[in-house]
């Protein structure tokens, strides 16, 4: 079938076996978003570096706030719940629920 050019047991393993390397090792993160952090109820965490953020679920309240990296404080009650808001956080407080915020390459 083959002229003994073609068949191998795979691109790069010679010996058939998977590369044990990780993805971001071979390609780069393969994301927009590299990191992570969850900021549960009534915790004031430093966000600086992270560009997005997500309010979770009972987090949108007056007394959560997000601090964005330009100096503006804005109240949880301005955003909806569970959509990914694309804006540079310096400092977010919770006090109903979980902020997830993301850092960008």
């Amino acid at each position: 079938m083959s002229d003994g050019g073609t068949n191998h047991s795979g691109w790069g393993y010679p010996t058939g076996a998977p590369n044990s390397s990780s993805y971001n090792t071979n390609l780069g993160n393969v994301g927009k978003y590299h990191s992570a952090q969850i900021v549960a109820t009534t915790v004031t965490s430093s966000g600086a570096g992270y560009s997005a953020f997500i309010i979770g679920a009972s987090a949108d309240s007056a007394t959560t706030k997000i601090f964005t990296a330009g100096g503006a404080t804005i109240a949880g009650t301005e955003f909806g719940t569970d959509i990914l808001y694309e804006i540079g956080v310096d400092k977010v407080q919770s006090t109903g629920g979980n902020i997830y915020i993301f850092k960008s390459r």
